[in-house]
């Protein structure tokens, strides 16, 4: 039996790890980056990485000038920061150890296997995450266990949608609808008057912000068609779950009720930074982060908290102090990243959950159902300057990291030759 050339398997590798890194939750300038340094380490050359929402393709050319060609398809992404870790750290292993190309999918193998987190677990972390937002949002008791109840309602919806591969269209319009009737009924019954901060908190578990932020920053740092891709999928299953609001509504003919509510935002800081921290480091239990890390997952939600609380004072621009905040949880994110050689996801991920907008999201979609033009812009409008303040926010920050990075790299490498320490460039 004829032997792959070393080539092949390196690019094979490369691609599965690809694949699986995006899966987990990776940005694509992680796995770029991840890839060309694993090709360049095993001396390979003009390596072209081309990644869509959907598909991966790469190509080589080996020492002898033998061009070598590979690609996949990506299923359904999730987030599985772990997994993602494990993964990360494997490709610095790589590169800086160059085992041979016939352990790499032995070592990948390897790097993926992690123990999973329960169930129960999962939906602990997002009651907890939840109740804090609904803190946040002005809801009290009587807000909080109908909030409760719903999640875990939904959480085990989604997972029996999830088992036949029911498209993400159909299970969020479905998601929707079923988080409506629940506050609708809610409402009905006495239990609480205030049904749009049950939506409000509900549609932060479903509303797709983290893609929606990657897809805009995918258009701003370069990777146009990931991006066009990547932002009109997410602008289709936000508008399923609008379908699943509207149709709830129309059902129950409901005109008034889940308007007049407005969201008054927890005034006192000390409890606004603390129900933060819970609220981070609780969905940072959901992203799948371990234990020993999730008080990091919280003190990203802290600095996010703690800059909104500073400069939203200013009567600033919203795009300006969004992005400042998004900025400095993205540079909390790249210094733990570099200290501790993970991606910058396992930390930025958990640290936005004070920006992500779902109490604009839901008025602009009440505006759309009432008619009422002026709320549905205004809300919208602010919605988008949020998005766009956080892409802004974490492009600064790949741009700064990229250059320390880039400094860092041209230090070690003059210190090296002057027979110098590793070490010496921080002096």
């Amino acid at each position: 039996m004829q032997m792959k050339p070393e080539s092949e398997l390196v690019l094979e590798f490369c691609v599965e790890l690809s694949r699986r890194m995006i899966v987990s939750g990776a940005n694509l300038e992680r796995v770029q980056l991840a890839v060309d340094r694993i090709c360049h380490a095993y001396g390979l050359t003009d390596v072209s990485l081309f990644l869509l929402s959907g598909n991966i393709s790469l190509s080589a050319v080996d020492a002898e000038g033998r061009y070598a060609a590979r690609q996949c398809t990506i299923p359904p992404a999730g987030i599985h920061l772990e997994r993602l870790k494990k993964l990360n750290r494997l490709s610095y292993t790589v590169v800086s150890e160059k085992p041979e190309p016939q352990r790499l999918y032995r070592l990948l193998n390897e790097a993926s296997q992690v123990r999973e987190c329960p169930d129960w677990a999962v939906l602990l972390g997002q009651v907890a995450a939840l109740s804090c937002l609904c803190l946040i949002f002005g809801g009290g008791i009587r807000e909080i266990l109908p909030v409760v109840v719903v999640t875990a309602v939904l959480h085990y919806v989604m997972i029996l949608m999830a088992k036949p591969g029911l498209d993400r269209v159909v299970t969020n319009a479905a998601t929707m609808w079923l988080a409506t009737v629940e506050a609708i009924l809610v409402m009905q019954t006495g239990i609480s008057t205030n049904a749009p901060v049950i939506l409000i908190t509900i549609s932060m578990l479903v509303i797709p912000g983290i893609p929606l932020v990657n897809a805009v920053r995918n258009l701003l740092c370069g990777n146009e068609m990931n991006g066009i891709l990547q932002l009109a999928k997410v602008l289709i299953e936000t508008l399923a779950l609008a379908m699943g609001i509207y149709l709830a509504l129309w059902m129950f003919g409901l005109k008034e009720g889940m308007s007049h509510a407005v969201v008054t935002t927890l005034s006192d800081p000390i409890l606004l930074v603390i129900i933060s921290f819970i609220a981070s480091a609780s969905f940072g239990v959901v992203f799948r982060i371990p234990l020993h890390d999730l008080w990091r997952a919280g003190l990203g939600g802290v600095l996010t908290r703690v800059a909104l609380l500073l400069l939203a004072p200013l009567s600033l621009n919203r795009l300006v102090y969004v992005s400042i905040a998004a900025l400095i949880a993205a540079l909390y994110a790249e210094l733990l990243a570099t200290l501790r050689k993970d991606p910058s996801t396992y930390f930025v991920y958990p640290s936005i959950v004070p920006l992500i907008p779902g109490d604009l999201f839901y008025y602009s979609l009440v505006g759309v159902y009432l008619g009422d033009v002026q709320m549905a812009a205004s809300n919208a409008q602010n919605c988008l300057l949020t998005l766009l303040g956080m892409s802004i926010g974490f492009v600064l920050s790949s741009i700064i990291a990229h250059y320390i990075r880039k400094m860092r790299h041209f230090k070690l490498t003059k210190h090296r030759k002057q027979g110098k320490p590793s070490w010496h460039w921080y002096i």
